[in-house]
């Protein structure tokens, strides 16, 4: 057997891993209360850490795609549409998305780095020797946090990115707050709000459930809790995308069908 087929066979298994891990972390929700200072703390950790560095690079996304939309829409004489097109854009990819790579980067690999290095400490061995299950204890306040503050942190970043663009569009581009407000409106169907959140929400729980997987199945001491922190966010980045193609597929066919209804 080939390098090839290890990587196969061990990728499937890494998947099959984490998906028993999420489901057994999920089945702790009951726990909930139990639990309630750890869900807390993470809470903390992943959203009100985060918020800062969340609305600086989302208002940076606001204000270039701003730019670039109103450069092409100067060409036409339309460059009151920016507004129409930025909020939809935000609402419906940008924010969900955007949101999920920060967290990725400043929460995903943190989060991997430290769970493995309890790994390596035998910290989560010591943790079953006192029938404590790690699942409960340690993997189900993290993706309990990392859920609920996924969506959050995406509703508040969209806020941030639309702003953005509204002054990138009154400032360089010559757009009454009026107008920008005023297409802005339309450029969200409750549909579309929904629909970012649930995109949100997977992208929230998958980060969380690859950054757990990796860290329990840290080895080899510090080398391994920085190939795990690495892992995590190559996977964790990779199914954001994967998924965020998928849920907008089935959005266009939502979209497709309410139509035909309507």
């Amino acid at each position: 057997m080939n390098w090839k087929d290890n990587a196969v066979i061990n990728a499937v298994k890494g998947a099959g891993y984490t998906l028993v891990l999420l489901l057994e972390a999920l089945g702790h929700v009951t726990q909930f209360w139990r639990r309630r200072r750890a869900i807390f703390t993470q809470m903390h950790v992943i959203g009100t850490q985060s918020l800062p560095i969340t609305c600086f690079f989302m208002l940076l996304i606001g204000m270039v795609f701003a730019l670039q939309t109103g450069i092409e829409f100067a060409r036409f004489g339309q460059t009151n549409l920016v507004g129409l097109v930025i909020v939809s854009a935000m609402v419906r990819e940008l924010g969900p998305w955007m949101t999920a790579f920060v967290l990725i980067a400043r929460v995903g690999s943190s989060m991997a780095a430290e769970i493995g290095s309890m790994k390596v400490a035998e910290e989560i061995d010591a943790l079953e020797v006192m029938s404590i299950n790690p699942s409960s204890f340690v993997v189900m306040p993290r993706v309990v946090g990392y859920a609920l503050m996924g969506p959050a942190l995406t509703v508040v970043g969209t806020l941030v990115g639309i702003a953005g663009g509204g002054i990138v569009a009154n400032l360089q581009l010559g757009v009454a707050w009026a107008d920008y407000l005023r297409f802005a409106e339309r450029g969200a169907e409750p549909l579309d709000i929904y629909w970012g959140l649930l995109k949100s929400l997977v992208f929230s729980v998958s980060a969380a459930a690859v950054a757990c997987s990796n860290g329990m199945r840290t080895s080899g001491g510090a080398v391994g809790v920085g190939r795990a922190s690495r892992n995590t966010v190559v996977i964790a980045l990779t199914l954001v995308v994967f998924f965020n193609y998928l849920l907008t597929s089935f959005y266009r066919m939502v979209k497709l069908f309410v139509a035909g209804v309507l």
